[in-house]
């Protein structure tokens, strides 16, 4: 319980997250660390780059079609956040979530070609 006390506490630099904890998802109406969209984000970047280990002969094979597949899944996370940001519309944790989620798990695969495939 101290631990959950002293996180709830914490901030993180803002270049890891914003921190709105309007954004956040709660736990026990406290909210996250994170914003929906940055736990999708950093939560998917390691689930891609676990699941690239099983799936690396692809990776490899197809790495000429990696850079358009990426550009592709992203895109939902760049519209959600620019259409917010230029408040066209208001986006809700769901979607932040999913859109950090989809553009997570590319990068995880990407990460995983850089580091490992090349």
């Amino acid at each position: 319980m101290l631990l959950l006390q002293i996180l709830n506490k914490m901030r993180l630099p803002f270049w890891i997250c914003h921190q709105k904890s309007e954004r956040c998802f709660k736990i026990n109406d406290k909210p996250m660390l994170l914003c929906s969209r940055c736990f999708g984000l950093y939560l998917f970047i390691f689930i891609g780059f676990v699941f690239s280990h099983f799936i690396q002969d692809t990776i490899y094979q197809s790495r000429s079609n990696l850079f358009v597949i990426s550009l592709i899944l992203v895109t939902p996370l760049f519209i959600d956040s620019l259409t917010q940001m230029f408040r066209w519309r208001e986006s809700n944790n769901s979607l932040r979530f999913l859109t950090g989620s989809i553009a997570g798990f590319i990068c995880g695969i990407d990460l995983f070609y850089l580091i490992v495939l090349i």
